[in-house]
């Protein structure tokens, strides 16, 4: 089940909808797509070493970010507060409270995000309904029920300022819609600035546990 509310980093945001610059489309460097089709990224939780060097992790994580949107120091140190997030809370629901399971969060980070309703309107509305759709249909591929939808997804595109939390049947009622829009609120001046986008992520999840 889908969170309700979303929420976007705004200052240049429909500008960017409205240009559809060369730049976003172009690969970096190092041979990687700068938009990223729901389809084609990767997953930091899978088996395959191919799919976590892809996400920029030599093992398996719970963040993914191909261009290096962030360092891999503050990759690694939301990493390890994923890990103390599961350790330390406990999912309502009896099949995972029963084996002290906490809750699961994922990180997904990206230059641009490619539109699944590419004919959609070029509004903020029109924008974050794409932006929750991708979230969901990546939390799918990323096969993130849980055991009982205890999951959470932070999905950030910095090229189109779009930040989105998806919440599941469970997370949802321990972190619900309100409380997400709160913490953003408090959080969003970290992306304002590239070298600070790290800190901004550390402080959602730390707010979010």
């Amino acid at each position: 089940m889908m969170s309700r509310l979303c929420w976007a980093i705004l200052p240049i945001f429909l500008v960017l909808v409205l240009s559809t610059s060369s730049q976003a489309q172009r690969r970096s460097q190092d041979g990687l797509r700068r938009r990223w089709s729901v389809y084609d990224f990767p997953d930091p939780h899978s088996q395959n070493r191919d799919q976590q060097n892809l996400c920029g992790r030599e093992n398996i994580s719970s963040v993914c970010d191909p261009n290096r949107v962030i360092s891999r120091a503050k990759a690694d140190e939301i990493d390890a507060l994923i890990k103390q997030v599961y350790r330390e809370t406990v999912c309502p629901c009896s099949t995972c409270s029963a084996i002290n399971r906490g809750f699961i969060i994922r990180v997904a980070l990206m230059p641009y995000f490619e539109r699944l309703f590419p004919d959609g309107e070029n509004t903020t509305a029109g924008m974050l309904r794409d932006a929750q759709m991708f979230s969901y249909m990546l939390s799918e591929k990323w096969r993130m029920q849980g055991t009982c939808n205890e999951t959470v997804l932070i999905v950030y595109a910095r090229g189109d300022n779009m930040l989105y939390t998806l919440t599941r049947r469970t997370s949802k009622v321990k972190l619900t819609d309100s409380d997400i829009q709160s913490i953003l609120l408090i959080v969003r001046h970290y992306f304002d600035n590239t070298e600070t986008i790290g800190d901004g992520l550390l402080e959602m999840i730390r707010r979010y546990k």
